[in-house]
């Protein structure tokens, strides 16, 4: 480095220190060890304008303690002049100094005849990068700081509102509210928070979830742009929602709220019910995951808290929008099948002892060495039977003269170690690639996602669950101090309710893939022994390493599969495979067998029978509603045109046949009670009979735990009632709501004589009610 160089920096400094408004043209760029400032002065700029090399200017050369005190100064008055601003990011920054140069630069004139749209100036006409960065609120407070000189200078309108903010407007608590908001989350996330003792103790004065909020508060404060912190609050709210659909007390402490599971429950109960249902975005649903996963992150840093640590997950919603919910065609789901089944049927050929063959003779000499032309396959196959005891050895294992040979001959002949090993049926190594098809095919028959897949432990599968004797198939634990197991009953854990057909295939993949794993599980970590998924690693850097299955990692998995048979879709391009479009394909299946919604619902572990249709109306069954349509059409005209047989049901003339149940009996019209009903005095011609379910609403009545199910069964048939028929417009419908108000006295925790818990307990088993006690029949 000449001197002549190192006097052009020194003089450049110079001259803004000089001049410190000359600070705004110095280029900024990223710093690479960052501490409060996330940017610094550009180095390849200033290289490229003073003509020297970066590596001098950043300290890198033997200069280092000449330049190093130059470019600190420069640092320091980009500081001092706001060039440089704390926890704003480089590229922001740059953009921001030029719309400033550029603002400085024009005159009155100029000004007048800038081009503007929605009472602004148009930022993204005028400064390049200027939409990448929009969203930075450091950016918002130019855009806003410019438009109001222009307000001043009378060419901005200064009473003029947004068209998406006028109908705000017209409640006028909403702008005050919303500031009020926002400078409630800066408040709590400039709070300390090292310790649980720095926790805002919950009131009936404090928001729902304070302390939760604090915690994202005090992440909402590390980062810059708007739609970042809009991001933190968006979660905060989801995630809300969840704990009051878990009916999570408002004022309850963070510690109490928070545990290993609370992502799981978050994605497994929330998230993917919501996506479901169209409630949340595809798009939004990883960021929300990600929110709270940084807020979960923090909690474990705050001391006495006793927060430790959670099971992550991931959220994947790539293709989501288009073959996510797209079913495999029947010619699509026989190749899978056919693909599955072969790999299947493979390995558990390979389960089979080995035989042998008697091939080959001894190649080795008297000193360890392959004797001339002695190197084939059979005399390899030789040492395997009768050196080897015959158990697989490999490159990084061979110690012994004959299996070095072994590998020696196999590695100089033209087919693979572990190919050869699968010709003479052995299985050299539980890879992932041997599981992965035992995996997809319990996908396949059961439409799990994959998430809970690979979390399945050993004795997940029950054949007959003691509450329910059926077969189902519980995929994921709950434990309470993340040590010890907890006997799981009905509601500790997640169940997927299984056919008996399904349980017979579902149990004979639990006891191959135990069979397969079985020698593993003493080398696995402690955390793995009891997952079912295990396999030994074949990469290069972590061979022989026990792992389990992560969903997240399951592209490569998919691409190999498609790759090794060949799947193609229906228009004969690579195939678009995932374990994601397995359940749609599922319920696809379901519904072309006549398969009920309450059904499905109950198979899709939907606790609303609402997502479950709306899950249905976004899948792609064109195909299946046509055939539907034109067995109806059908089954009409077959009616039409057949006649009426004697000893028909009295009611068929009328179009539509109303059937009222009650734990007593059915009854089929209302309208019309028996004679000793109508001479009573308490009939009322015209009107629907008034002896009709009055048992509830005795004093003589014993209702007891055991009865809720069945009430709220009740409940929740006539509410689907309302919702998908007309019923409440004709005199029916005051019938409906005279029980539902009923049933409110009996099963609203405010007003019950039961505890949450019992209610609460229920309402679940309530999904196992098969009966309808409202039947609306066309005749």
């Amino acid at each position: 480095m000449t001197t002549k160089q190192f006097k052009l920096v020194e003089d450049y400094v110079r001259s803004i220190i000089e001049n410190p408004s000359k600070a705004w043209d110095v280029p900024i760029g990223n710093k690479v060890i960052k501490d409060d400032y996330y940017a610094t002065a550009s180095y390849s700029q200033l290289s490229k304008q003073l003509g020297v090399s970066t590596q001098v200017l950043q300290g890198l050369t033997a200069a280092a303690d000449l330049y190093n005190p130059l470019m600190k100064k420069l640092n320091d008055l980009l500081k001092k002049e706001g060039v440089l601003v704390k926890h704003q990011i480089a590229s922001a920054l740059e953009v921001r100094r030029n719309a400033i140069n550029w603002w400085k630069s024009l005159t009155l004139e100029d000004k007048k005849n800038l081009t503007t749209f929605g009472n602004s100036i148009s930022f993204t006409r005028y400064i390049k990068n200027w939409r990448g960065g929009e969203n930075y609120e450091i950016l918002n407070e130019v855009k806003d700081q410019l438009n109001q000189e222009m307000v001043e200078l009378g060419l901005l309108k200064n009473d003029y509102v947004k068209v998406k903010d006028r109908d705000a407007l017209r409640d006028k608590s909403f702008l005050p509210n919303q500031q009020e908001s926002k400078k409630r989350w800066e408040e709590l996330g400039q709070l300390p928070l090292e310790s649980v003792v720095d926790l805002v103790v919950p009131t009936e004065d404090t928001e729902p979830f304070v302390q939760l909020k604090q915690l994202a508060a005090a992440l909402q404060q590390t980062v810059s742009s708007k739609s970042a912190k809009d991001n933190f609050r968006d979660g905060f709210n989801h995630f809300c929602n969840f704990l009051k659909k878990n009916r999570i007390n408002e004022n309850e402490l963070l510690q109490n709220i928070l545990d290993e599971f609370s992502l799981k429950r978050f994605k497994e109960d929330y998230v993917l019910p919501a996506l479901d249902s169209s409630e949340m975005s595809p798009s939004s649903a990883p960021t929300i995951i990600s929110v709270i996963r940084g807020c979960l992150r923090r909690a474990k840093s705050i001391k006495g808290l006793g927060f430790h640590g959670f099971y992550d997950v991931e959220m994947t919603t790539r293709g989501r929008t288009g073959n996510y919910y797209k079913p495999y065609s029947p010619k699509e789901r026989e190749a899978i099948s056919a693909a599955i089944m072969s790999d299947i049927n493979a390995t558990k050929q390979m389960l089979t002892p080995y035989r042998k063959t008697g091939l080959g003779q001894n190649p080795i000499d008297n000193n360890g060495y392959i004797k001339l032309g002695m190197s084939t396959l059979d005399n390899a196959r030789y040492l395997f039977e009768n050196e080897l005891n015959c158990q697989p050895v490999f490159y990084h294992t061979a110690k012994s003269a004959p299996e070095k040979a072994f590998l020696s001959i196999v590695h100089g002949s033209d087919t693979g170690l572990h190919d050869l090993y699968k010709t003479w049926g052995i299985l050299p190594i539980v890879d992932i690639n041997v599981l992965a098809p035992f995996l997809l095919r319990l996908a396949q028959i059961t439409g799990m996602n994959a998430d809970p897949l690979c979390d399945l432990t050993l004795d997940d599968f029950l054949l007959e669950h003691p509450a329910t004797g059926k077969p189902c198939l519980r995929y994921w634990k709950e434990r309470s101090t993340g040590e010890k197991e907890l006997h799981l009953d009905l509601f500790q854990a997640k169940l997927q309710w299984l056919t008996r057909k399904q349980s017979k295939e579902v149990q004979d993949i639990f006891e191959t893939v135990k069979l397969l794993t079985a020698s593993l599980r003493d080398d696995a970590p402690e955390e793995l022994k009891n997952v079912l998924f295990i396999y030994k690693s074949s990469g290069q850097n972590s061979y022989g390493v026990v792992k389990t299955i992560c969903s997240a990692k399951l592209s490569h998995v998919y691409s190999n599969f498609v790759s090794k048979h060949q799947l193609q879709d229906d228009n004969g391009e690579t195939m678009s495979f995932s374990i994601s479009r397995f359940r749609p394909t599922f319920v696809s299946e379901l519904v072309e067998a006549g398969v009920s919604i309450r059904e499905i619902q109950l198979l899709l572990g939907h606790s609303n029978i609402e997502t479950t249709m709306n899950y249905l109306d976004r899948l792609d069954f064109n195909r299946i509603a046509r055939q539907k349509l034109k067995e109806t059409l059908e089954n009409i005209h077959k009616k039409v045109i057949t006649p009426t047989q004697k000893g028909a049901n009295k009611h068929s003339k009328e179009r539509e046949l109303i059937i009222f149940s009650t734990p007593l009996g059915g009854c089929s019209n209302l309208f019309s009670p028996p004679d000793f009903i109508k001479n009573s005095s308490l009939y009322v011609a015209g009107q629907p009979c008034s002896q009709y379910n009055k048992c509830l609403t005795c004093d003589n009545v014993m209702l007891i735990a055991e009865h809720l199910p069945m009430l709220f069964a009740m409940k929740r048939d006539y509410m689907i009632l309302m919702q998908r028929n007309r019923i409440m417009e004709t005199p029916y419908g005051i019938v409906i709501e005279e029980n539902l108000a009923v049933l409110d006295e009996i099963l609203n925790p405010k007003k019950s004589d039961f505890s949450e818990e019992e209610l609460d307990k229920g309402e679940r088993l309530s999904q196992f009610e098969q009966t309808a006690y409202v039947d609306w029949m066309a005749a």
